[in-house]
């Protein structure tokens, strides 16, 4: 049985509203100054209404950051409160896109704070632009797609630490909200200064109605995909196991484990015929080999949920082990050029806050209390 969220319509209004309308999702209204979200379908009866305070005119916004599977994300200071957020772009217009924005604001608003998953602060859209903004928390570590770049392998006690978060994030996609990610990956796992690990882009997750029912559409990264997948057959949450398990076998190694120089069909065939990937025996744990092989089973019902997964040797080996991740992603940035970053961001905020309307300086006053001061404490800026 398959469940598709499938969206009714668009619709723009003479005063720069957008309103969205989805069968599944409900109902969202989104203007410059934030968005209210209203249930309107028997799929999700305990949501009610939510509504998002964050508005174009409260960003100062900067340059670009990086590019996701839809969308531009820019660094961000959220004028009322000071604080650096991650603005992700998507053009409303663009059809193939809409539904993508449904599933990336409802997958955020509704599991907003919740550990392993990046903090949603809300959305705005701009109709000179027709892009909606979707602000998230800023991961001032990068992805471990850039973690790897830096160190060539991440340490088998620092991947157990982070997964940790990872797999409760992904555990409450899967069990809480039926949600499958579809496009786990390095580059999708970001990491901040305080050692958190948390997932991203939920642009081209799907939502299942049940936990027996089954996705049957080709999306995502074709690099991480299961052997069910690539086969075209139906798949679940086993799915996302397997991108895990190739996820955190790249990190360990250094190296994509298959070989991608031949092309995207070559490479489905090597997933299909070839024997799944597994760490060299004599350089890793047996702990770390189990838990790989575990994840990379050819046959999905074989392979583990996240709640088995909480609970592996590999996890429960390191659990005592003290690991220091706020020191180790420190090592991977360059705290001088991060420093000039951030000093140069706060240096224009600051000047941005005293031109234009008097508004604005209602935010000053943050500055300016007795306890108020900005450092570097190694770890972290504080305002």
């Amino acid at each position: 049985m398959f469940f598709f969220y499938v969206l009714s319509f668009m619709k723009v209004s003479d005063g720069g509203t957008i309103n969205l309308l989805s069968r599944s999702f409900g109902e969202y209204n989104i203007n410059e100054h934030g968005f209210h979200k209203r249930s309107t379908g028997p799929e999700e009866p305990d949501t009610g209404e939510k509504a998002y305070r964050c508005a174009s005119e409260d960003m100062h916004i900067f340059g670009p950051i990086g590019n996701g599977a839809s969308s531009v994300v820019q660094r961000a200071i959220f004028i009322p409160v000071h604080r650096i957020l991650a603005l992700k772009k998507i053009n409303i217009f663009e059809k193939e896109k809409r539904q993508q924005i449904l599933n990336e604001m409802r997958t955020l608003c509704e599991a907003s704070c919740y550990p392993g998953l990046v903090e949603f602060q809300g959305a705005f859209y701009m109709p000179d632009s027709g892009q909606i903004s979707i602000a998230l928390e800023y991961m001032d570590g990068g992805s471990l797609a850039d973690v790897i770049k830096v160190k060539k392998s991440i340490p088998e006690p620092v991947l157990a630490h982070m997964l940790l978060k990872v797999l409760l994030g992904l555990k409450y996609l899967h069990e809480a909200r039926h949600l499958v990610h579809r496009d786990l990956k390095p580059a999708n796992i970001l990491v901040n200064l305080k050692g958190e690990a948390k997932i991203t882009d939920f642009g081209v997750s799907a939502g299942l109605d049940n936990t027996m029912a089954m996705c049957a559409t080709f999306v995502g990264t074709v690099t991480y995909m299961s052997p069910e997948r690539i086969r075209n057959e139906n798949y679940s949450y086993a799915a996302d196991i397997w991108s895990l398990g190739l996820t955190i076998l790249e990190c360990a190694t250094g190296k994509f484990p298959y070989n991608v120089n031949e092309g995207p069909a070559n490479l489905m065939l090597q997933i299909l015929d070839d024997p799944s990937p597994a760490p060299p025996e004599d350089a890793y744990t047996p702990e770390f080999c189990s838990f790989i092989n575990d994840c990379l089973r050819k046959d999905a019902d074989a392979r583990p949920t996240c709640e088995q997964l909480l609970s592996h040797p590999f996890i429960k080996r390191y659990e005592e082990t003290g690991v220091d991740l706020a020191a180790y992603v420190r090592g991977v940035v360059n705290p001088t050029e991060r420093l000039k970053q951030i000093a140069e961001m706060l240096a224009v905020h600051y000047y941005l806050l005293f031109d234009g309307s008097e508004g604005p300086w209602n935010h000053m006053k943050t500055f300016y209390r007795e306890e108020s001061s900005f450092r570097y404490l190694r770890r972290c800026y504080i305002l």
